[in-house]
């Protein structure tokens, strides 16, 4: 029976992009390289913010280097996370309703935790039981220690609960974490890429996840 639902946050709860590829860029051209143009920053989202900076500057940068825009890109887009970003249609609707059938829900994101945090305050009011980013004692995903941890804060068992995610990071995460995986079309990645990574279930409305839990529950 399905108790719980785990969702991931960029591209799958959130329209992000805009703030991130304009905060990545804002860093960038201050640092004297090319900036990147919206769809080579969506393909390169999902694996966290220091690979999103690593992977936007040009091969064999050194690392020094690396650390010190990613720090750049972290304090800016802090202060810039909440601009255009909004939740995708039919969400706020889809989080209601899974309260209402008494699901609880948490996300867990590569977003680093301080904004995962500020986002889940001021896009969904606080509306997730549980919420996990990256941190200093949080490994990214495909680790499954987030989604591990996020089951067990909600009184859970793996089979109990479905996470939510939109790129091939968050379906091996499902996989490594032995939850099924419920992929969206809506996202960072084209409908093509994610039938090609065969996540348990496919969405393309959020409503539908509702009657994936129906379906079920019986």
């Amino acid at each position: 029976m399905i108790k719980g639902i785990i969702f991931d946050l960029d591209g799958t709860l959130l329209s992000s992009e805009k703030d991130i590829n304009n905060s990545l860029n804002y860093v960038l051209e201050n640092n004297g390289y090319p900036i990147k143009d919206l769809e080579t920053t969506k393909q390169n989202l999902g694996y966290g913010s220091y690979k999103l900076v690593a992977s936007s500057l040009p091969k064999n940068t050194d690392e020094t280097i690396i650390n010190k825009i990613y720090l750049q890109y972290i304090d800016y887009y802090n202060k810039h996370n909440d601009i255009l970003t909004k939740p995708y249609n039919d969400i706020l609707t889809l989080l209601s309703k899974l309260k209402e059938m008494n699901i609880v829900i948490a996300v867990a994101s590569n977003k680093f935790q301080s904004a995962v945090s500020n986002l889940n305050k001021t896009k969904f009011n606080n509306l997730f039981d549980i919420a996990i980013g990256e941190s200093d004692t949080m490994p990214l995903k495909p680790n499954p220690k987030m989604l591990i941890e996020a089951t067990k804060l909600l009184n859970l068992e793996t089979n109990n609960v479905l996470y939510v995610g939109d790129t091939e990071v968050d379906f091996l995460t499902a996989k490594n974490a032995n939850i099924k995986s419920v992929g969206v079309t809506w996202g960072f990645r084209t409908i093509e890429q994610v039938k090609n990574e065969n996540p348990n279930y496919i969405i393309n409305n959020p409503l539908e996840l509702i009657d994936i839990i129906k379906s079920v529950n019986k």
